[in-house]
């Protein structure tokens, strides 16, 4: 009986699974070899055959991988297949493997080159010779050179697989590429040829700008210098001009190349700053460039502590922002039109594209195949040739500009000088005749005159006091335009000094119907250190041209200490409804003034400028305000200045102020309420009158009454005659009286109303507090013995003056004084004189022919000392007002100096105090030879 078994091969089910268990042994047996990569096939000699493109990569994560745990199994199928000639993977710090299969099938066996650019630490694994694993090639095999080249053997038909580790740098790259060993060696010698000679450029550039800094000076050139050889030493690390030996196992490449590239972004911002200066602007490019310039320097020390992938990061990402920051810079300064922005914008562009390319390269952000540090060098080369052709037209440019300025300066101050001394000269020649004007006018005014030939004597002197100012101010402002002037700090009274200054105007402020108004605030100290002449010239000129300016109102003179709590500090305020906006801007427009309104202005900023003070003007809810500020400090040494007579009798009693001004009434409501007293204020004359009446009807009458000459409806004299004449009123009341120049009532009529003093307006406040006390104080007041010091008639005086018309004012002068004087026509004459007789004073006028007076006066000093002869004092009597002549004057050996016009009174108290026995006549220093420093 057949049986029912059958043949495996005979059941097809039994076939298939057969089949599946055959297929999976094979698959599990091939799971312990790798499959190699796609071989690149030899067909003919390579000539520098980039074979990037054919090899794999794999990242060694731990950095631990063996070459036989990458060679089998599973790792070697992570192998992933490179897609560029040059390969750059970013910033890495663990070692990655990558393996080239070559085929050779040329028709002999040859040795070729496999040469590695990018990671010159590279190591080679080749097979064994028994065709069984790898091992690391000996150093026979490694070719000498900048790369990790390699000599490898292929043997005919047969293909070959190498495994290669790579060292990251903080950043990883690399490209492969076959050659011959000839060819090899020819190209890396052409290679080598191009960097040093650009190089040797770079090196030449450097050279020139630092010879250019030596020589011609300036911060650019040494900036300049400092980048070229910083990019120079860059490009060359960046291409692995190391030797092998340097670098093999350590980081010492990496750790020069990233300090080298901060401080190229250093140099770099320093060529910028240096080339548009921005060391003198506030402006974005001033703070980027700044910003560029210390950063790196800061992050300086982190570039040698950071692990060497940040370190890498730091430093390409700053490279990369550096660069679109400068190119950023360099379109707006060319869009703008600077000067040179051009220039800059071009070369900055040659060198920051390629470092921008080079920073994003080696990020791993930007593929390319380009032999970056070549780019970088050529680069760089071309743009220190434009900057420095270009710095050298700026040098010589500005070096013309310079010449230029010099020769205006010295044409300039040449005619500054000539300026100078041609208006000292026509002030001293209109000087002159001046004084004798003015000198014979006041000598004619003491004479017995006609009302007419009084006001014509008064025209003549008002108009010559005039002229006399303005020469003044012309001659001032041509000595502070030098610059030169010096602020003489001597002890003042703020009171006494406004109310000189205001004194000029108010015949002129009258005629515009224009009320001056000063109020000095109780902060102000009673004296301060301070430069009485140029503040009182301050205070003449902007009155005097407010006054010109001016519309019909008030002008308010305030003067207060700063509020800013600067205690030294002390504010003069002009305001008041007579001074506009529009009159303000009028006088601040000089192409619309005068040369008066304007010279007055420029004198007086001028004059606050040298009195380290400043200037300004607001316009506010309370009209328009002109100011400046000026040092006082308070005098702590002078001793208070006693008044003549008692003040503490204004304690309590009562004083009602009428006028119409409200601003006059608060003013001296605001004096009276500081001196004790008790205040009302009316603004209008019935007002008043009734409030006299109802004060004397409850028995506590008004003690004083300031009342004003000019008020609408009743004026101050019929007030003041209507308070004399109420019944009511029977209470003696002090009447005061403030009124103007012009309207001012004659004594008589003033006293036939009842009124007992009349004072000018405005009234100072020591003033005003002075006749208060006076008409209150009980009994009779003690009134200063006024003792009229005259020099003694036998003093002998000699007087050198060779203007004939001078000559008369001084003899006319001397006397109304009782004296008598010989005259001497020139400084040889009065020499003469001098060493013939004894004089107890000479008078000495600078500018005569033959010999001038400063020449006069040390010949006299020299025989005075050759004869052992006591200093005979000697005043300078001339017409040059500047400080440089009063200074020839006392180096010359002279005692004083008065300038021309003389005043009677100034040459009295001159004469009193150089020949009074207890004076400082022969017994001063001055007198006695000493020269005044």
């Amino acid at each position: 009986m057949q049986s029912n078994k059958t043949l495996w091969w005979n059941r097809p089910e039994q076939f298939v699974w057969l089949m599946v268990i055959a297929l999976l042994c094979l698959t599990g047996m091939a799971q312990g070899a790798a499959e190699p990569p796609p071989p690149y096939i030899i067909h003919s000699l390579p000539n520098d055959a980039r074979v990037t493109i054919y090899s794999e990569y794999l990242q060694d994560t731990n950095g631990d991988l063996t070459i036989h745990q990458v060679s089998n199994g599973p790792i070697a199928d992570r192998f992933q297949p490179a897609t560029r000639f040059v390969e750059r993977l970013g910033i890495q710090q663990n070692p990655w493997w990558v393996r080239l299969a070559i085929k050779n099938e040329f028709r002999e066996q040859q040795t070729f080159s496999l040469q590695l650019r990018g990671n010159p630490n590279a190591s080679l694994f080749v097979p064994n010779d028994n065709g069984v694993g790898y091992q690391l090639a000996d150093n026979r095999a490694r070719i000498p050179g900048r790369d990790a080249s390699f000599r490898i053997h292929l043997p005919v038909g047969e293909e070959q697989l190498f495994y290669i580790k790579l060292q990251p740098r903080g950043y990883l790259t690399y490209g492969l590429s076959l050659s011959t060993l000839n060819e090899h060696l020819a190209s890396n010698q052409r290679q080598d040829n191009l960097y040093m000679l650009m190089a040797g450029a770079l090196a030449t550039l450097i050279i020139y700008n630092l010879i250019a800094a030596i020589m011609r000076g300036g911060s650019t050139y040494y900036y300049q210098a400092g980048f070229l050889l910083c990019i120079t030493l860059i490009s060359l690390l960046l291409a692995d001009f190391l030797p092998y030996s340097l670098t093999d196992g350590n980081q010492l490449q990496s750790r020069l190349l990233f300090p080298l590239m901060l401080i190229a972004m250093a140099a770099a911002a320093g060529v910028t700053r240096c080339y548009f200066r921005l060391q003198r602007s506030k402006g974005w490019l001033d703070y980027c460039t700044r910003t560029l310039l210390i950063v790196p320097l800061l992050c300086l020390p982190l570039a040698f502590l950071l692990p060497l992938p940040l370190a890498a990061y730091l430093c390409f990402s700053l490279v990369s922002i550096a660069a679109l920051l400068l190119i950023a810079m360099g379109y707006t300064t060319w869009h703008r039109e600077q000067n040179g922005g051009g220039l800059f914008f071009i070369t900055t562009l040659f060198v920051c594209l390629p470092a921008l390319v080079l920073g994003q390269a080696y990020l791993g952000l930007l593929q390319t195949s380009a032999e970056l540090p070549q780019w970088l060098m050529a680069s760089t080369i071309v743009e220190a040739l434009t900057l420095g052709i270009g710095l050298r037209v700026r040098v010589s440019h500005q070096a013309q500009l310079r010449i230029e300025q010099q020769r205006s300066e010295a044409v300039a101050e040449t005619v500054e000088s000539t300026r100078r001394e041609t208006l000292a000269r026509i002030g001293h020649d209109i000087r002159t005749p001046l004084s004798g004007i003015l000198g014979m006018s006041e000598i004619l005014a003491d004479t017995p005159l006609t009302p007419n030939q009084k006001e014509c004597v008064g025209a003549i002197q008002h108009a010559g006091d005039n002229l006399l100012r303005i020469i003044n101010d012309v001659l001032e402002h041509s000595h502070l335009s030098t610059d030169s002037s010096d602020v003489n700090q001597a002890s003042l009274d703020v009171h006494d000094l406004l109310m000189e200054a205001i004194d000029l105007f108010k015949e002129r402020a009258e005629e515009k119907q224009i009320e001056l108004i000063t109020h000095v605030h109780t902060n102000v100290p009673p004296r301060v250190l301070g430069d009485a002449g140029r503040l009182r010239q301050v205070l003449t000129n902007l009155t005097g041209a407010l006054i010109r300016h001016g519309t019909p109102g008030e002008l308010i003179i305030d003067v207060s200490l700063e509020p800013t709590g600067q205690a030294d500090r002390v504010r003069f305020g002009f305001s008041g409804s007579a001074l506009s906006e529009e009159a303000l801007k009028r006088l601040q427009n000089s192409q619309r003034q005068n040369e008066s309104s304007h010279l007055s202005l420029v004198i007086a900023e001028q004059l606050v400028e040298a009195l380290h003070g400043r200037m300004g003007n607001l316009q506010d809810q309370r009209g328009t305000h002109y100011w400046f500020v000026i040092p006082l400090p308070a005098d702590q040494s002078a001793p208070p200045r006693a008044p003549n007579v008692d003040t503490s009798c204004l304690e309590g009693r009562s004083l009602l102020v009428v006028d119409d001004s409200s601003t006059v009434t608060r003013v001296l409501r605001h004096h009276a309420l500081s001196w004790g007293m008790r205040v009302t204020a009316c603004h209008d004359p019935r007002e008043a009158l009734a409030s006299l009446r109802t004060q004397a009807n409850i028995n506590e009458p008004y003690d004083v009454v300031v009342l004003d000459q000019q008020m609408p409806g009743m004026d101050g004299m019929q007030l003041a005659a209507r308070i004399h004449e109420d019944p009511v009123i029977i209470h003696p009341t002090v009447l005061v009286m403030l009124t103007g120049i012009q309207q001012a009532p004659s004594a008589t009529m003033a006293r036939n109303v009842g009124i007992h003093r009349v004072l000018s307006k405005p009234v100072s406040a020591p003033r005003l507090r002075q006749v208060l006390a006076e008409e209150l104080s009980t009994g009779p007041t003690p009134k200063a013995e006024t003792v009229d010091a005259r020099p003694s008639p036998d003093l002998r005086i000699l007087v050198a003056e060779d203007h004939y018309l001078s000559q008369k004012v001084i003899r006319g002068m001397l006397g109304k004084l009782g004296l008598k004087a010989d005259i001497a026509s020139d400084g040889q004459e009065a020499l003469a004189l001098a060493e013939k007789n004894r004089y107890d004073l000479i008078l000495m006028d600078c500018e005569m022919p033959e010999m001038d007076g400063f020449e006069a006066t040390r010949r006299i000093r020299q025989h005075e000392q050759r004869h052992a002869l006591p200093s005979t004092p000697i005043v300078a009597l001339t017409a040059h007002i500047l400080k440089e002549h009063k200074d020839r004057s006392f180096a010359a050996g002279m005692n004083d100096h008065l300038p021309k016009p003389v005043e009677l009174n100034v040459l009295r108290e001159t004469i009193l105090r150089f020949t009074n026995s207890d004076g400082t006549g022969s017994d001063s220093p001055l007198a006695s030879g000493e020269m005044l420093d």
